[in-house]
Protein backbone atom coordinates (compact mmCIF):
# COMPACT_ATOMS: atom_id res chain seq x y z
CA UNK A 1 0.00 0.00 0.00
CA UNK A 2 1.22 3.49 -0.81
CA UNK A 3 2.93 5.28 2.14
CA UNK A 4 0.59 7.56 4.04
CA UNK A 5 -2.60 5.67 3.20
CA UNK A 6 -4.65 5.40 6.40
CA UNK A 7 -6.04 2.05 7.46
CA UNK A 8 -9.50 2.93 8.74
CA UNK A 9 -11.26 1.00 11.47
CA UNK A 10 -14.06 0.62 8.95
CA UNK A 11 -11.72 -1.29 6.68
CA UNK A 12 -11.60 1.48 4.07
CA UNK A 13 -8.34 2.94 2.82
CA UNK A 14 -10.26 6.09 1.92
CA UNK A 15 -13.90 7.02 2.28
CA UNK A 16 -14.09 8.43 -1.25
CA UNK A 17 -11.95 7.89 -4.31
CA UNK A 18 -12.43 10.30 -7.22
CA UNK A 19 -11.07 8.99 -10.52
CA UNK A 20 -10.27 11.96 -12.75
CA UNK A 21 -9.18 15.46 -11.71
CA UNK A 22 -10.92 17.46 -14.40
CA UNK A 23 -13.96 19.68 -13.98
CA UNK A 24 -16.26 16.98 -12.59
CA UNK A 25 -13.75 15.40 -10.22
CA UNK A 26 -12.53 18.67 -8.72
CA UNK A 27 -16.03 20.21 -8.54
CA UNK A 28 -17.10 17.30 -6.35
CA UNK A 29 -13.83 17.13 -4.38
CA UNK A 30 -13.93 20.74 -3.18
CA UNK A 31 -17.51 20.35 -1.98
CA UNK A 32 -16.67 17.20 -0.06
CA UNK A 33 -13.56 18.85 1.39
CA UNK A 34 -15.56 21.85 2.64
CA UNK A 35 -18.45 19.84 4.08
CA UNK A 36 -18.66 19.95 7.89
CA UNK A 37 -20.86 16.85 7.90
CA UNK A 38 -18.16 14.91 6.05
CA UNK A 39 -15.14 16.46 7.78
CA UNK A 40 -13.91 13.07 8.99
CA UNK A 41 -14.01 11.52 5.52
CA UNK A 42 -10.72 10.89 3.77
CA UNK A 43 -10.57 11.68 0.06
CA UNK A 44 -8.27 10.40 -2.66
CA UNK A 45 -8.13 11.83 -6.18
CA UNK A 46 -6.40 9.83 -8.90
CA UNK A 47 -5.45 10.92 -12.41
CA UNK A 48 -2.95 9.73 -14.95
CA UNK A 49 -1.43 13.19 -15.29
CA UNK A 50 -1.40 16.59 -13.63
CA UNK A 51 -3.74 19.28 -14.91
CA UNK A 52 -2.41 22.80 -14.48
CA UNK A 53 -2.62 24.92 -17.61
CA UNK A 54 -5.32 26.49 -19.75
CA UNK A 55 -6.18 23.42 -21.77
CA UNK A 56 -9.83 24.44 -22.04
CA UNK A 57 -12.33 27.20 -21.30
CA UNK A 58 -15.70 26.68 -19.62
CA UNK A 59 -18.58 29.05 -20.28
CA UNK A 60 -22.08 28.97 -18.83
CA UNK A 61 -25.13 31.07 -18.07
CA UNK A 62 -25.79 31.96 -14.48
CA UNK A 63 -27.96 34.46 -12.60
CA UNK A 64 -26.31 35.94 -9.51
CA UNK A 65 -23.20 34.69 -7.77
CA UNK A 66 -22.11 31.10 -8.25
CA UNK A 67 -19.85 28.60 -6.50
CA UNK A 68 -16.80 29.58 -8.56
CA UNK A 69 -17.54 33.31 -8.77
CA UNK A 70 -14.09 34.37 -7.58
CA UNK A 71 -12.36 32.83 -10.62
CA UNK A 72 -14.72 34.05 -13.34
CA UNK A 73 -12.36 35.59 -15.90
CA UNK A 74 -15.02 37.62 -17.69
CA UNK A 75 -18.77 37.88 -18.08
CA UNK A 76 -21.13 39.20 -20.73
CA UNK A 77 -24.72 40.38 -20.76
CA UNK A 78 -24.82 41.20 -24.48
CA UNK A 79 -24.24 38.93 -27.45
CA UNK A 80 -24.83 38.43 -31.16
CA UNK A 81 -25.96 35.51 -33.30
CA UNK A 82 -25.25 35.94 -37.01
CA UNK A 83 -26.11 34.06 -40.17
CA UNK A 84 -25.89 35.03 -43.83
CA UNK A 85 -29.44 36.39 -43.56
CA UNK A 86 -29.80 37.61 -39.98
CA UNK A 87 -28.05 39.51 -37.20
CA UNK A 88 -29.73 38.88 -33.85
CA UNK A 89 -28.88 41.02 -30.82
CA UNK A 90 -29.24 39.29 -27.46
CA UNK A 91 -29.51 40.63 -23.92
CA UNK A 92 -29.06 37.90 -21.32
CA UNK A 93 -30.52 39.77 -18.31
CA UNK A 94 -31.02 38.52 -15.57
CA UNK A 95 -28.35 36.01 -16.62
CA UNK A 96 -24.70 36.52 -17.37
CA UNK A 97 -22.56 34.40 -19.64
CA UNK A 98 -19.49 33.60 -17.55
CA UNK A 99 -16.05 32.38 -18.56
CA UNK A 100 -13.68 30.31 -16.43
CA UNK A 101 -10.22 29.34 -17.69
CA UNK A 102 -9.16 25.84 -16.72
CA UNK A 103 -5.80 26.94 -15.31
CA UNK A 104 -7.55 29.20 -12.80
CA UNK A 105 -10.02 26.44 -11.98
CA UNK A 106 -7.36 23.80 -11.31
CA UNK A 107 -5.32 26.14 -9.11
CA UNK A 108 -8.36 27.34 -7.15
CA UNK A 109 -9.64 23.83 -6.44
CA UNK A 110 -6.22 22.60 -5.33
CA UNK A 111 -5.96 25.63 -3.04
CA UNK A 112 -9.29 24.68 -1.42
CA UNK A 113 -8.10 21.10 -0.93
CA UNK A 114 -4.87 22.35 0.66
CA UNK A 115 -6.80 24.62 3.02
CA UNK A 116 -8.97 21.68 4.08
CA UNK A 117 -5.83 19.66 4.85
CA UNK A 118 -4.40 22.48 6.96
CA UNK A 119 -7.63 22.95 8.90
CA UNK A 120 -7.77 19.25 9.79
CA UNK A 121 -4.25 17.74 9.69
CA UNK A 122 -5.52 14.30 10.72
CA UNK A 123 -7.67 14.12 7.61
CA UNK A 124 -6.28 12.66 4.40
CA UNK A 125 -6.97 14.54 1.17
CA UNK A 126 -4.50 13.16 -1.33
CA UNK A 127 -3.87 13.30 -5.07
CA UNK A 128 -2.06 10.48 -6.86
CA UNK A 129 -0.88 10.60 -10.45
CA UNK A 130 -1.05 7.10 -11.90
CA UNK A 131 -3.36 5.24 -14.30
CA UNK A 132 -6.58 3.70 -13.03
CA UNK A 133 -6.77 0.22 -14.52
CA UNK A 134 -10.00 -1.09 -13.03
CA UNK A 135 -12.92 -0.02 -10.82
CA UNK A 136 -15.02 -2.68 -9.14
CA UNK A 137 -18.34 -2.44 -7.34
CA UNK A 138 -18.24 -4.87 -4.41
CA UNK A 139 -21.01 -5.92 -2.04
CA UNK A 140 -19.99 -3.52 0.74
CA UNK A 141 -17.56 -1.11 -0.92
CA UNK A 142 -15.85 -0.01 -4.11
CA UNK A 143 -12.38 -1.10 -5.15
CA UNK A 144 -10.07 0.94 -7.35
CA UNK A 145 -7.05 -0.63 -9.02
CA UNK A 146 -4.20 1.48 -10.35
CA UNK A 147 -0.97 0.43 -11.99
CA UNK A 148 0.57 0.02 -8.51
CA UNK A 149 -2.17 -0.09 -5.88
CA UNK A 150 -5.57 -1.38 -4.83
CA UNK A 151 -7.75 0.99 -2.79
CA UNK A 152 -10.90 0.11 -0.85
CA UNK A 153 -13.44 2.89 -0.29
CA UNK A 154 -17.08 3.58 0.52
CA UNK A 155 -17.73 5.17 -2.86
CA UNK A 156 -15.85 5.80 -6.07
CA UNK A 157 -16.83 8.69 -8.34
CA UNK A 158 -15.42 8.31 -11.83
CA UNK A 159 -15.29 10.71 -14.75
CA UNK A 160 -13.13 8.34 -16.79
CA UNK A 161 -14.46 7.92 -20.36
CA UNK A 162 -16.98 5.19 -21.09
CA UNK A 163 -17.70 3.74 -24.51
CA UNK A 164 -21.11 3.77 -26.16
CA UNK A 165 -22.07 0.25 -27.29
CA UNK A 166 -22.03 0.01 -31.08
CA UNK A 167 -25.29 -1.94 -31.16
CA UNK A 168 -27.30 0.82 -29.45
CA UNK A 169 -29.54 2.95 -31.74
CA UNK A 170 -28.41 6.39 -30.59
CA UNK A 171 -27.75 9.73 -32.21
CA UNK A 172 -24.19 10.95 -31.92
CA UNK A 173 -22.26 14.01 -33.04
CA UNK A 174 -18.93 15.41 -32.03
CA UNK A 175 -18.75 19.03 -30.98
CA UNK A 176 -15.15 19.69 -31.94
CA UNK A 177 -13.28 22.96 -31.88
CA UNK A 178 -10.05 24.89 -31.88
CA UNK A 179 -9.70 28.22 -30.14
CA UNK A 180 -7.05 30.92 -30.16
CA UNK A 181 -6.60 33.45 -27.39
CA UNK A 182 -5.13 36.39 -29.27
CA UNK A 183 -3.75 39.77 -28.23
CA UNK A 184 -4.17 42.51 -30.83
CA UNK A 185 -1.81 45.46 -31.10
CA UNK A 186 -4.74 47.84 -31.60
CA UNK A 187 -7.91 47.96 -29.44
CA UNK A 188 -10.44 46.31 -31.76
CA UNK A 189 -12.70 44.34 -29.38
CA UNK A 190 -15.77 45.37 -27.42
CA UNK A 191 -15.44 43.52 -24.12
CA UNK A 192 -19.10 44.13 -23.26
CA UNK A 193 -20.38 42.02 -26.20
CA UNK A 194 -19.59 38.49 -27.26
CA UNK A 195 -20.39 36.56 -30.41
CA UNK A 196 -22.32 33.49 -29.34
CA UNK A 197 -22.61 32.06 -32.84
CA UNK A 198 -21.42 33.46 -36.15
CA UNK A 199 -22.45 31.01 -38.85
CA UNK A 200 -20.82 32.99 -41.66
CA UNK A 201 -17.99 30.48 -41.83
CA UNK A 202 -17.36 27.24 -43.78
CA UNK A 203 -20.05 24.79 -42.68
CA UNK A 204 -18.09 21.59 -43.49
CA UNK A 205 -21.36 19.94 -44.63
CA UNK A 206 -22.47 20.12 -41.01
CA UNK A 207 -23.19 22.89 -38.48
CA UNK A 208 -20.26 25.22 -37.86
CA UNK A 209 -19.84 28.63 -36.28
CA UNK A 210 -17.31 31.03 -34.85
CA UNK A 211 -17.45 31.92 -31.17
CA UNK A 212 -15.77 35.17 -30.06
CA UNK A 213 -15.19 36.00 -26.39
CA UNK A 214 -13.44 39.36 -25.90
CA UNK A 215 -12.01 39.82 -22.40
CA UNK A 216 -10.74 43.37 -23.01
CA UNK A 217 -10.23 45.69 -25.96
CA UNK A 218 -7.04 43.89 -27.02
CA UNK A 219 -7.67 40.23 -26.15
CA UNK A 220 -10.28 37.70 -27.26
CA UNK A 221 -10.77 33.97 -27.50
CA UNK A 222 -11.78 33.15 -31.07
CA UNK A 223 -13.00 29.60 -31.49
CA UNK A 224 -14.13 27.63 -34.53
CA UNK A 225 -16.73 25.02 -33.51
CA UNK A 226 -18.29 22.24 -35.59
CA UNK A 227 -21.11 19.78 -34.88
CA UNK A 228 -20.48 16.73 -37.07
CA UNK A 229 -19.92 12.99 -37.07
CA UNK A 230 -16.32 13.27 -38.23
CA UNK A 231 -13.44 15.33 -36.84
CA UNK A 232 -11.35 17.67 -38.99
CA UNK A 233 -7.58 17.89 -39.49
CA UNK A 234 -6.03 20.57 -37.21
CA UNK A 235 -5.04 22.72 -40.18
CA UNK A 236 -8.70 23.15 -41.20
CA UNK A 237 -9.61 24.80 -37.90
CA UNK A 238 -6.53 27.00 -38.13
CA UNK A 239 -7.35 28.12 -41.67
CA UNK A 240 -10.94 28.98 -40.72
CA UNK A 241 -9.82 31.05 -37.72
CA UNK A 242 -7.22 32.88 -39.81
CA UNK A 243 -9.77 33.63 -42.53
CA UNK A 244 -12.29 34.86 -39.97
CA UNK A 245 -9.82 37.24 -38.36
CA UNK A 246 -8.71 38.57 -41.74
CA UNK A 247 -12.31 39.10 -42.87
CA UNK A 248 -13.64 40.72 -39.70
CA UNK A 249 -10.48 42.50 -38.49
CA UNK A 250 -8.58 43.31 -41.72
CA UNK A 251 -4.81 43.70 -41.43
CA UNK A 252 -4.94 43.11 -37.69
CA UNK A 253 -1.57 42.56 -36.05
CA UNK A 254 -1.84 40.08 -33.21
CA UNK A 255 -0.06 37.44 -31.18
CA UNK A 256 -1.50 34.02 -30.34
CA UNK A 257 -1.18 33.70 -26.56
CA UNK A 258 -2.71 30.25 -26.20
CA UNK A 259 -4.41 27.57 -28.26
CA UNK A 260 -6.97 25.04 -27.16
CA UNK A 261 -8.47 22.15 -29.06
CA UNK A 262 -11.00 19.57 -27.97
CA UNK A 263 -14.05 17.48 -28.65
CA UNK A 264 -17.25 16.92 -26.69
CA UNK A 265 -19.64 14.03 -27.36
CA UNK A 266 -23.21 15.08 -28.16
CA UNK A 267 -25.46 12.06 -27.76
CA UNK A 268 -28.85 10.93 -26.51
CA UNK A 269 -27.36 7.73 -25.12
CA UNK A 270 -27.95 7.34 -21.37
CA UNK A 271 -25.10 5.53 -19.68
CA UNK A 272 -26.41 2.85 -17.30
CA UNK A 273 -25.90 3.37 -13.57
CA UNK A 274 -26.55 0.13 -11.72
CA UNK A 275 -23.62 0.00 -9.31
CA UNK A 276 -24.15 0.69 -5.63
CA UNK A 277 -20.73 2.08 -4.77
CA UNK A 278 -19.42 3.30 -8.15
CA UNK A 279 -21.01 6.50 -9.45
CA UNK A 280 -20.13 8.14 -12.75
CA UNK A 281 -19.82 11.91 -13.00
CA UNK A 282 -19.17 14.49 -15.72
CA UNK A 283 -19.74 13.45 -19.31
CA UNK A 284 -19.52 9.78 -18.28
CA UNK A 285 -22.30 10.46 -15.80
CA UNK A 286 -24.64 11.98 -18.36
CA UNK A 287 -23.94 15.62 -17.48
CA UNK A 288 -23.20 16.82 -21.02
CA UNK A 289 -26.31 18.25 -22.65
CA UNK A 290 -26.75 16.21 -25.81
CA UNK A 291 -28.02 18.99 -28.06
CA UNK A 292 -25.51 21.71 -27.15
CA UNK A 293 -22.50 20.12 -25.44
CA UNK A 294 -22.85 22.40 -22.40
CA UNK A 295 -21.52 20.57 -19.35
CA UNK A 296 -20.16 22.89 -16.64
CA UNK A 297 -23.47 23.93 -15.05
CA UNK A 298 -24.85 20.40 -15.07
CA UNK A 299 -21.69 19.14 -13.37
CA UNK A 300 -22.22 21.70 -10.61
CA UNK A 301 -25.84 20.63 -10.13
CA UNK A 302 -24.84 16.96 -10.04
CA UNK A 303 -22.05 17.67 -7.54
CA UNK A 304 -24.49 19.45 -5.23
CA UNK A 305 -26.96 16.57 -5.48
CA UNK A 306 -24.26 14.03 -4.59
CA UNK A 307 -23.03 16.17 -1.69
CA UNK A 308 -26.50 16.50 -0.18
CA UNK A 309 -27.11 12.77 -0.49
CA UNK A 310 -23.87 11.94 1.32
CA UNK A 311 -24.45 14.55 4.02
CA UNK A 312 -27.87 13.06 4.73
CA UNK A 313 -26.50 9.53 4.87
CA UNK A 314 -28.17 8.49 1.62
CA UNK A 315 -26.75 6.58 -1.30
CA UNK A 316 -25.36 8.94 -3.96
CA UNK A 317 -26.09 6.57 -6.84
CA UNK A 318 -29.71 7.79 -6.92
CA UNK A 319 -28.39 11.19 -8.00
CA UNK A 320 -26.93 9.86 -11.25
CA UNK A 321 -29.46 11.60 -13.46
CA UNK A 322 -30.83 14.69 -11.71
CA UNK A 323 -31.74 16.07 -15.16
CA UNK A 324 -35.38 15.61 -16.08
CA UNK A 325 -36.37 13.08 -18.72
CA UNK A 326 -38.35 15.51 -20.86
CA UNK A 327 -35.24 17.65 -21.37
CA UNK A 328 -33.48 14.53 -22.56
CA UNK A 329 -36.35 14.01 -25.01
CA UNK A 330 -35.96 17.57 -26.33
CA UNK A 331 -32.23 16.90 -26.70
CA UNK A 332 -32.98 13.74 -28.64
CA UNK A 333 -35.25 15.57 -31.07
CA UNK A 334 -32.83 18.43 -31.64
CA UNK A 335 -29.89 16.07 -31.99
CA UNK A 336 -31.86 13.97 -34.47
CA UNK A 337 -32.65 17.05 -36.57
CA UNK A 338 -28.98 18.07 -36.60
CA UNK A 339 -27.42 14.63 -37.09
CA UNK A 340 -29.81 13.69 -39.91
CA UNK A 341 -29.63 17.15 -41.54
CA UNK A 342 -33.40 17.58 -41.41
CA UNK A 343 -32.99 21.37 -41.12
CA UNK A 344 -29.90 23.60 -41.43
CA UNK A 345 -28.25 24.11 -38.06
CA UNK A 346 -27.60 27.81 -38.62
CA UNK A 347 -31.27 28.47 -39.34
CA UNK A 348 -32.36 26.31 -36.42
CA UNK A 349 -30.35 28.23 -33.82
CA UNK A 350 -31.21 31.56 -35.44
CA UNK A 351 -34.92 30.68 -35.21
CA UNK A 352 -34.49 29.65 -31.59
CA UNK A 353 -33.06 33.01 -30.54
CA UNK A 354 -34.94 35.23 -32.99
CA UNK A 355 -38.45 33.94 -32.27
CA UNK A 356 -38.24 33.74 -28.47
CA UNK A 357 -37.30 36.05 -25.59
CA UNK A 358 -33.64 35.51 -24.77
CA UNK A 359 -34.17 34.81 -21.07
CA UNK A 360 -36.69 32.10 -21.96
CA UNK A 361 -34.25 30.46 -24.38
CA UNK A 362 -31.55 30.47 -21.71
CA UNK A 363 -33.85 28.83 -19.18
CA UNK A 364 -34.65 26.22 -21.81
CA UNK A 365 -30.97 25.56 -22.53
CA UNK A 366 -30.00 25.32 -18.85
CA UNK A 367 -33.08 23.18 -18.14
CA UNK A 368 -34.84 25.58 -15.78
CA UNK A 369 -37.80 26.48 -17.99
CA UNK A 370 -41.45 25.81 -17.28
CA UNK A 371 -43.49 23.32 -19.29
CA UNK A 372 -45.41 26.21 -20.88
CA UNK A 373 -42.16 27.87 -21.95
CA UNK A 374 -40.92 24.58 -23.41
CA UNK A 375 -44.06 24.19 -25.50
CA UNK A 376 -43.92 27.76 -26.81
CA UNK A 377 -40.27 27.35 -27.80
CA UNK A 378 -40.91 24.07 -29.58
CA UNK A 379 -43.86 25.58 -31.45
CA UNK A 380 -41.65 28.46 -32.60
CA UNK A 381 -39.33 26.07 -34.43
CA UNK A 382 -40.00 24.60 -37.90
CA UNK A 383 -42.64 21.93 -37.48
CA UNK A 384 -41.89 19.52 -40.34
CA UNK A 385 -38.35 18.47 -39.32
CA UNK A 386 -39.30 18.13 -35.65
CA UNK A 387 -42.41 16.11 -36.43
CA UNK A 388 -40.25 13.79 -38.52
CA UNK A 389 -37.72 13.60 -35.68
CA UNK A 390 -40.51 12.77 -33.21
CA UNK A 391 -41.86 10.05 -35.50
CA UNK A 392 -38.39 8.58 -36.08
CA UNK A 393 -37.72 8.65 -32.34
CA UNK A 394 -40.98 6.84 -31.65
CA UNK A 395 -40.03 4.16 -34.19
CA UNK A 396 -36.57 3.82 -32.66
CA UNK A 397 -38.03 3.40 -29.18
CA UNK A 398 -40.48 0.80 -30.48
CA UNK A 399 -37.61 -1.24 -31.89
CA UNK A 400 -35.45 -1.09 -28.77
Amino acid sequence: MKPGVPTQKSGYDYDVVIAGTGCAGLSLAVRLARSEALSSWNILLIDQQKKNGNDRTWCFWEAGRGYFESIVRHRWSLADVMTADAHIHLHFDPYEYKMIRSGDFYAYCKQILQQAREQNPSRKIDIWYEPVTKILDKETHAEVHTSHHTIRCRFTFSSLPRNIPQDKPVHFLWQHFQGWLIRAVTPVFDASRMVLMDFRVPQQQATAFMYVLPVNTHEALIEYTVFSKQLLPPEVYEACIQQYIQKNYPDLCYDILEKEQGKIPMTDYIFPQTDKHVIYIGTSGGQTKGSTGYTFSFIQQHSETILHALEQGNSPNTSHHPRKNFYRYYDRLLLHVLSESLYPGDKLFADLFDKNPTDKVIRFLIEQSSFGEDISIILSLPKKPFLKAALDTWKENSNR
